[in-house]
């Protein structure tokens, strides 16, 4: 499958995403002492994640060192916006990280060179709160980005809402279920059962709209719609048990992320087998 590198892309940039919404939105209302060293935590595996989505998404150019050519198609063309969007997420992130560094370590010896530059950064007053809402606001662009790439009139079964509502619930379970996994147990929970809840509810009327539209390649996905569905049906039942015992078990958490990024997977492959174009 050629558009490999494209699904892990968008799966891990809505993850990525995900995880800077929630955590910043955690952030912004927590009056917990310990919300910046969560937060501070959070953005850097987010960070990581999406090095790992740049690094895959290279793998589709044909000549990376035109990659550059994106900046002359923002505000014109949805991929140069989405890419502009995520390298900016990228970089306030990083920002982040790095200065409040230096506000959780204040006698780190690490990044001797930069820390007088980012000990004065930080005296401004509601730094964080700023960073913290630009973040918010760039997460969801990001997705809505990500959507309008692929919204084309050309190609029918994907100019539809489904595909606002597949991105976006995306962003609520890899991003909810990320969190819970480090630590962000009750906004990652309200996020996972919100995007699980939305998506199997969808699901049918999503593929009787595309077996109208294009029967053969709708058949083809059976298969994948169940794993998708079977998998995410098993996570909520898993984080139900670990909410009735009142536990937070680390390694479930893992297994819980694992088998909801497998199950995005499968309904992204099946997003784009169902690429066709229309005259």
């Amino acid at each position: 499958m050629q558009e490999l590198p494209l699904v892990f892309f968008t799966v891990i940039g809505q993850l990525s995403a995900g995880m800077i919404l929630l955590s910043g939105l955690f952030y912004l209302v927590s009056r917990s002492p310990t919300k910046l060293a969560i937060t501070r935590k959070i953005y850097a595996v987010s960070l990581i994640f999406m090095m790992i989505g740049m690094g895959v998404a290279s793998l589709h150019l044909g000549q990376p060192l035109r990659a550059l050519n994106v900046i002359f198609g923002i505000g014109r063309s949805p991929m140069s916006n989405e890419i502009f969007t995520f390298c900016l997420s990228f970089g306030i992130a990083f920002a982040f990280v790095i200065l409040n560094h230096f506000v959780l370590y204040p006698e780190s010896t690490k990044l001797k060179i930069i820390k007088p530059l980012c000990q004065k950064i930080n005296r401004i007053p509601g730094l964080n709160a700023l960073l913290a809402t630009i973040l918010v606001i760039l997460s969801l662009l990001l997705v809505w980005s990500i959507v309008q790439t692929y919204m084309l009139p050309t190609i029918k079964t994907w100019n539809t809402y489904y595909t606002a509502i597949q991105m976006y619930t995306a962003m609520l379970v890899l991003g909810g279920i990320a969190v819970t996994w480090l630590g962000l147990y009750r906004i990652g929970y309200c996020a996972f059962f919100m995007g699980s809840s939305v998506i199997l509810l969808v699901k049918r009327p999503y593929l009787e709209l595309m077996t109208n539209i294009a029967p053969e390649l709708a058949n083809n996905q059976h298969d994948l719609s169940v794993t998708q569905c079977g998998l995410l049906i098993a996570a909520m039942v898993l984080l139900l048990l670990t909410i009735l015992c009142r536990r937070h078990p680390k390694i479930l958490y893992l297994l819980v992320f694992i088998g909801v990024f497998v199950a995005e997977i499968c309904e992204r492959i099946t997003f784009y087998n169902l690429w066709m174009i229309t005259i």
